[in-house]
C-alpha cells in the first residue's frame, strides 16, 4: 500500500471514529431508522456528486497544466474521499443503498478529452459549476432535514464546500 492511500486510510479512519457516535435508532424490526424521501433523494445526490469530485480531482491531478490546479485537483480528492466515507458511513447507517462509485458522466468524458490550457480552463469551469449546485443543495438541506445525524453532516459540510467554490474561483483565468 502506498503512503499515500495509508495517509487516506488514516484520515478515513478518523473521521469515521466520529460516525460511530451517531445515533443508533431501530425500527420495531430492529432495522435502520429511515429518513425521509427528501432526505434519502439528498444522501444518494450527495454520494453521486462526491463520487464525481473524487474522480474529476484524480484527472485534475493526472491532466493539469497548472500547478495551483493540480494543489487544488488533490485537495478535492482527499476532501471529497473523506466526505464520501462519511455519506457511505451515514447510508449505512440509514438503511440507504448508494450507486457504485465508479459511473463514468458526461462532464467526465468531456474532461478526459481535453489536454492543456483546454482542460485546466473546463476544469476550473466544472469545478465552479458543481460547487455552486452543491453549495445551494446543502443550504437547502440544512433548512429542511429532519434527521438529526444528516443535518450534522450538512452542518459540516457547508464551510469546506464554500471553501471549495471561493479556491475553484481562484483558478479560473
Amino acid at each position: 500500500m502506498s503512503r499515500r492511500s495509508l495517509i487516506i486510510l488514516g484520515f478515513t479512519v478518523c473521521l469515521l471514529l466520529p460516525v460511530g457516535s451517531l445515533s443508533r435508532a431501530q425500527d420495531a424490526k430492529g432495522g435502520p431508522v429511515s429518513v425521509s424521501a427528501q432526505d434519502g433523494k439528498f444522501v444518494l445526490d450527495a454520494a453521486i456528486s462526491g463520487y464525481h469530485e473524487v474522480r474529476m480531482g484524480m484527472l485534475g491531478v493526472e491532466r493539469g497544466t497548472n500547478s495551483d490546479l493540480k494543489a487544488y485537483a488533490q485537495r478535492i480528492v482527499d476532501d471529497h474521499a473523506l466526505s464520501n466515507a462519511e455519506i457511505e458511513a451515514l447510508a449505512r447507517l440509514k438503511g440507504i443503498n448508494l450507486p457504485s462509485p465508479t459511473k463514468t458522466d458526461a462532464a467526465m468524458a468531456r474532461l478526459s478529452s481535453l489536454n492543456g490550457i483546454e482542460f485546466d480552463q473546463e476544469f476550473a469551469r466544472e469545478a465552479i459549476e458543481n460547487h455552486t449546485q452543491n453549495l445551494a443543495e446543502f443550504e437547502k438541506e440544512d433548512q429542511s432535514a429532519t434527521d438529526p445525524d444528516l443535518k450534522g453532516f450538512v452542518d459540516a459540510a457547508i464551510p469546506k464546500i464554500r471553501a471549495h467554490l471561493e479556491q475553484a474561483k481562484a483558478l479560473k483565468p
